[in-house]
């Protein structure tokens, strides 16, 4: 039954399976919604005669966070990171109960963002990040029912540059980070030489070195892998852990790159020397699978960003294309003769 109220919004106070089933009573601000929800709850019940509509839920959204933070984060390398980015994201939404609009919430919190010039690649990744989280939790069965974010979608952007650095700007940053008491040379030494993310550069230790090669164990993907190296960058390396660890060098290297004059994108600051390495690699006609393994790519499509680089990208479309071997090479361009007059 429906019944408008005396506040204008419409009453829907129901029970679809009859006299001793559950009672169902909400309210809505138009007609055609209550009518809506009325045969909605009804065709619920024939279906599933047990049916019953789920209880509102209170929790707020840091409360996941939270639960995610303790079951799941400590599986995942950047697992603090993605935490504590997502909950500073949760905080500028308000913190948002469960039961409200979570969707709304964030489309709200990106709007604004957006305004104060936040990258939307960078809101992309945040969420993604929110959907991770829930169906993270499902599969650990801490989380039923549908996704509050899956409804949002993702915005499309264009891929950004990358950025690499030029053998002269190699230079002058080398020599630049040689001159300074932190550890941010070698790092950047090995990030060039190897193409590894910094984050795998700095937690190298004495048992991941060894003549001619080196092994990073704390990677994104959690695999493994083996580059070789030079023996200069062997010996470097290990004069360093043979006494202690690398240190943070991050905040250093940026100093110095920023006093270079290098522009770079923004959020390419210690990545650029991975696409520098990836760039170079494939100037130099190197290998593409070769770089794919090097780089730790799950995927070909990943290092194929660096393909057209090679001098011989796509070279093979003049040698071998039909127009070419069926036998047109052989066509000559003919004038068209005068009519007499």
């Amino acid at each position: 039954m429906i019944k408008k109220q005396e506040n204008g919004s419409w009453l829907v106070d129901i029970q679809p399976g009859g006299r001793g089933n559950k009672r169902y009573r909400k309210a809505f601000k138009t007609k055609s919604d209550a009518l809506a929800f009325e045969r909605k709850l009804q065709a619920q019940v024939i279906d599933d005669p047990f049916f019953v509509l789920p209880k509102r839920d209170y929790r707020r959204l840091s409360e996941i966070l939270d639960m995610w933070n303790h079951s799941i984060a400590p599986t995942i390398v950047t697992g603090k990171q993605v935490h504590q980015r997502l909950m500073a994201a949760t905080l500028a939404m308000g913190d948002p109960v469960l039961s409200g609009s979570l969707g709304s919430a964030f489309a709200e919190y990106r709007v604004n963002r957006l305004a104060n010039g936040i990258n939307q690649a960078t809101l992309n990744k945040e969420l993604l990040s929110f959907k991770s989280v829930f169906a993270q939790l499902e599969k650990i069965g801490k989380w039923s029912g549908q996704n509050p974010f899956g409804a949002l979608r993702i915005v499309k952007t264009h891929q950004p540059k990358m950025s690499y650095l030029t053998p002269e700007q190699v230079i002058k940053l080398m020599e630049s980070l040689a001159q300074s008491s932190s550890d941010a040379y070698v790092v950047a030494w090995v990030c060039l030489s190897t193409g590894c993310r910094w984050r795998e550069a700095q937690h190298l230790t004495l048992s991941d070195i060894r003549p001619g090669l080196v092994t990073f164990g704390k990677t994104k993907s959690k695999k493994s892998r083996s580059v070789p190296i030079s023996a200069n960058l062997y010996t470097a390396l290990n004069d360093i852990l043979s006494q202690r660890r690398l240190t943070d060098c991050y905040t250093a290297f940026s100093r110095v790159l920023k006093e270079t004059g290098i522009d770079l994108p923004e959020g390419q600051r210690t990545h650029v020397l991975r696409h520098t390495f990836a760039s170079h690699f494939m100037m130099n006609r190197g290998n593409i699978l070769t770089l794919q393994k090097v780089l730790g790519h799950a995927s070909l499509e990943m290092t194929m960003r660096y393909a057209h680089l090679s001098p011989d990208y796509l070279q093979e479309v003049l040698e071998k294309n039909p127009a070419l071997t069926i036998g047109c090479q052989n066509y000559q361009t003919v004038e068209t003769a005068e009519t007499p007059s």
